[in-house]
């Protein structure tokens, strides 16, 4: 049973002005909010952070997204773009007469569903690192010191719980309520907002079956996260699993010269390794469906 219980009452306020010209309206705002607001994180916001970043001092906004985040100052001005998308998708619900607060589904068992998912997604990765220093599979190399990593997480976290949460108001938010209440098809509803949210990872700098690869991971991430939207009839579960996602991705272990510069450690190898890129990504995808079931199993 696709729709379930709860997943019908998530989209409920969705169908009360489904009109499809609505959503391609509130698309082109919403792209047209985001856009316009990171454009003027990037323009006003490099120079008075440079005060307490100094690698930023010089850069402007080209220079900086060239740079690929590899600093913690250039980090924080990439999370700080994200405030814009989340405002979008408030926007764009604006479009159907409906309030901020429902996009984020039902707020029973809100903060449960959230910490569950962060718990599952804890507890896998522990696993896997303890059988990486088990067999000596990986050694990865200090980044930053511990003392300036922890004070970088007193703004960090919040940035990057922003970041994770505007993602999802966008795609399981606002995209998944508003087709499922126009089309039954769950293709529509589930498959495209996910696809959509996977070809925004695509990168062409790398090699093209690496790029493909790291699309039908995230998009696997995406349909993943829709399902447990799906099954809880709320964002919780899906942002709490991006959260602690991004989390290890980003502040915890980074790839060099890849969003990096927050990572408390760096992985020996670079986007240029593409074959241990390949076995990492079918790694992540096998335990990233274990712990979609693992979920899936407590959430019931």
């Amino acid at each position: 049973m696709l729709r379930t219980p709860a997943f019908e009452g998530f989209i409920a306020p969705a169908r009360a002005y489904p009109a499809f010209w609505r959503i391609l309206a509130a698309t082109v705002t919403g792209v047209m909010v985001y856009a316009l607001g990171a454009a003027a994180v990037l323009k006003f916001a490099i120079k008075p952070l440079a005060y307490f970043f100094p690698e930023l001092a010089g850069m402007d906004a080209f220079s900086l997204l060239n740079a690929n985040g590899i600093s913690p100052g250039q980090m924080a001005i990439i999370l700080t773009t994200f405030i814009p998308m989340g405002l979008a998708a408030f926007v764009m619900a604006a479009w159907h007469w409906r309030g901020p607060l429902s996009l984020f589904g039902a707020g029973s068992g809100f903060l449960r569903n959230f910490m569950i998912a962060i718990a599952v997604l804890a507890v896998a990765n522990i696993i896997l690192f303890a059988v990486e220093r088990m067999f000596g599979v990986v050694n990865y190399k200090p980044n930053l010191e511990f003392g300036v990593w922890a004070k970088h997480l007193v703004w960090a976290v919040p940035l990057l719980f922003i970041q994770t949460t505007s993602e999802e108001l966008v795609f399981r938010g606002y995209f998944q309520q508003q087709l499922a209440a126009r089309f039954k098809n769950p293709f529509i509803w589930m498959v495209l907002p996910s696809l959509v949210f996977g070809l925004g990872h695509y990168d062409n700098t790398i090699d093209p079956t690496l790029a493909a690869s790291i699309v039908f991971a995230t998009t696997l991430f995406g349909v993943i996260a829709a399902d447990l939207t799906r099954l809880t009839g709320s964002l919780a579960a899906a942002m709490g699993l991006h959260f602690a996602n991004n989390f290890v991705a980003l502040l915890l272990i980074g790839i060099p010269g890849e969003l990096s510069g927050l990572a408390l450690f760096h992985a020996p190898f670079t986007m240029s390794d593409t074959s241990i890129l390949l076995n990492y990504i079918m790694l992540d995808i096998v335990v990233l469906i274990v712990i979609w079931a693992v979920i899936r199993r407590v959430l019931r």
